[in-house]
């Protein structure tokens, strides 16, 4: 049962997930934040506080069903301040702060949580989440939904307030996975997201769940190649597009050899972990971005698996010359159609604390891709590709704290080892590994 909820962040996705819980299962909805470091949530606290809510707009008439209004129950500041009784957190952050937000919630306040809804995880966020409620409550029984990605794009409306978002993409398909074989929760899950028109495949558990998302594959060989690292770090005038062939963006044939690499060694853990591998290509044009049918044949898509490497490689290069435009875009007076590739690299900046910050594509990236790492080593699996793109990205940032000796720099300009999270994965990992070879269907 979804009753009184407890939503852990104040950005777009916290106020989307806010009016939908509300507006379909007329749940309580409270919000945290960490008002106290952070101008931007302290700017939520201020215009969510004033009104005591928060509203969705939608760019789109098909997408009316997720707009609306939700009354907050109660608003906080900070997570330390939380001091009533909730049944469900939802946890609308990025999967890297998800430890650090449990940590921060006072302990009665998790003592009550039935069940936590993860809303944009990565690969093994339930087994971190689960492990650390149950360490600082050894008595709970606690359920950790997974979805597989967020459900569209939402995001701030310039000059307007903080509390009022702007949803201009909803998602047509994404799946979700529980740690209860029997639950209730995703019943109302399911049920809501068939309100809002969005189909929800259910898998056997939360991981088969968090694999179903293609930016753990795609998203190092974009983000951690040197065109990208040296847009991101070292910026000029001239802007690097990221899903733009050299030398407008860092798509080239090795970043190409790089990306099935990566997708190789993921699927090898899949495998080992009697998950379904992910047909990439089949992933990408189905549920991601759409190409047009003249583009690829679609026995090549279906059976890309199966294909040789040189052949999977030319296929994904297509792909991505595919959607250089949106090929479903009207074109204009001219013939041309709408410049779907042109997100040029956020670049390093300055957060509140005057410390140097690195964007969340590739910081987040580095994380994913981290923990992946610590799930392959725990399995003995060698990930030689993901190993590369770590060493890159932590080289990168070495050399920029050491050629600019007089800045300050955020945790994300260090090298770190996510110890304690992959800490709770491999506990997992070893419980299973002891009776046999992995299986977490059981």
């Amino acid at each position: 049962m979804i009753k009184d909820v407890l939503i852990a962040g104040t950005g777009p996705t916290a106020v989307q997930y806010a009016v939908i819980l509300q507006k379909y299962i007329n749940a309580n909805i409270s919000i945290c934040g960490r008002a106290s470091i952070s101008k931007r949530a302290k700017a939520f606290y201020e215009a969510a506080n004033s009104e005591n809510k928060v509203e969705v707009n939608v760019q789109n008439s098909s997408h009316l069903n997720v707009e609306g209004e939700a009354t907050l129950t109660y608003l906080y500041k900070d997570y330390n301040e939380v001091n009533h009784v909730f049944d469900t957190l939802v946890l609308a952050v990025t999967a890297d702060a998800y430890r650090s937000v449990i940590q921060s919630l006072p302990l009665k306040v998790i003592e009550n949580i039935r069940q936590v809804i993860l809303v944009s995880p990565t690969f093994g966020s339930h087994l971190i989440v689960k492990g650390q409620i149950e360490q600082l409550n050894s008595h709970s029984e606690i359920e950790v939904i997974s979805f597989s990605t967020y459900l569209g794009d939402t995001r701030h409306i310039e000059d307007e307030k903080t509390s009022i978002v702007l949803t201009t993409g909803i998602k047509t398909h994404l799946y979700i996975g529980s740690t209860n074989k029997s639950s209730p929760t995703m019943n109302i899950l399911i049920s809501l997201f068939k309100q809002i028109g969005l189909s929800l495949t259910v898998t056997n558990n939360p991981l088969m769940a968090e694999s179903r998302n293609s930016s753990l594959y795609v998203h190092p060989a974009l983000f951690m190649n040197s065109i990208a690292l040296n847009a991101i770090f070292e910026p000029t005038s001239i802007p690097i597009y990221v899903y733009k062939l050299f030398p407008e963006g860092p798509i080239t044939m090795q970043l190409i050899r790089e990306m099935r690499l990566m997708w190789q060694e993921m699927n090898t853990i899949l495998e080992h972990l009697n998950i379904t591998e992910l047909n990439l290509l089949q992933f990408m044009t189905e549920e991601n971005y759409p190409i047009r049918e003249e583009t690829m044949d679609k026995a090549d898509i279906h059976h890309f698996e199966s294909l040789p490497a040189i052949h999977q490689e030319y296929l994904l290069y297509v792909r991505y010359t595919a959607i250089l435009i949106d090929p479903f875009s009207e074109p204009d007076e001219s013939g041309r159609y709408f410049d779907f590739s042109g997100v040029p690299f956020k670049t390093i900046f300055r957060k509140d604390d005057g410390k140097l910050e690195v964007p969340r594509m590739p910081s987040e990236d580095y994380y994913r891709t981290k923990i992946i790492q610590g799930i392959g080593h725990s399995l003995q699996i060698e990930t030689p590709m993901i190993n590369r793109f770590i060493d890159r990205y932590e080289q990168q940032v070495k050399n920029y704290r050491e050629t600019h000796r007089n800045e300050q720099f955020s945790q994300s300009f260090y090298k770190q080892d996510f110890a304690e999270d992959i800490t709770f994965i491999q506990k997992y990992l070893k419980i299973k590994t002891e009776v046999r070879k992995v299986d977490i269907n059981e």
